[in-house]
């Protein structure tokens, strides 16, 4: 779906975003998951995030995808500080970009 589609939708948007914060929830799960070293914990959270994704761009979709799927990789081989380390990043990245999102929403709606 390309922004305009999201433009002309307002309320498709609100379900975008709240995919997105429930996404960051299940990030966090992960992220609790690595730090327990429960290896179930964070497939389980990770793949549920995968099921929440919806991305309009492929190459951004494949790369968090690739990254979803490292993390669980790793935490499978018991390397939880390296999955832990790119869910990190991952998680603040995305807050960062859904952050940016609502706030040029909000700027869009002061200006109407």
């Amino acid at each position: 779906m390309s922004q305009t589609y999201y433009e002309e939708n307002p309320a498709e948007l609100d379900r975008w975003l709240r995919r997105c914060d429930e996404v960051l929830a299940l990030l966090d799960c992960a992220l609790r998951g690595c730090h327990t070293r429960s290896h179930p914990v964070v497939q389980e959270s990770l793949r549920e995030s995968m099921q929440c994704l919806e991305l309009a761009s492929e190459d951004i979709a494949g790369r968090v995808l690739g990254i979803l799927d490292f993390c669980i990789t790793e935490s499978e081989q018991g390397r939880f500080d390296e999955a832990a380390e790119a869910l990190a990043d991952l998680k603040e990245s995305w807050t960062e970009a859904i952050a940016s999102i609502r706030r040029d929403r909000n700027r869009a709606a002061n200006f109407n």
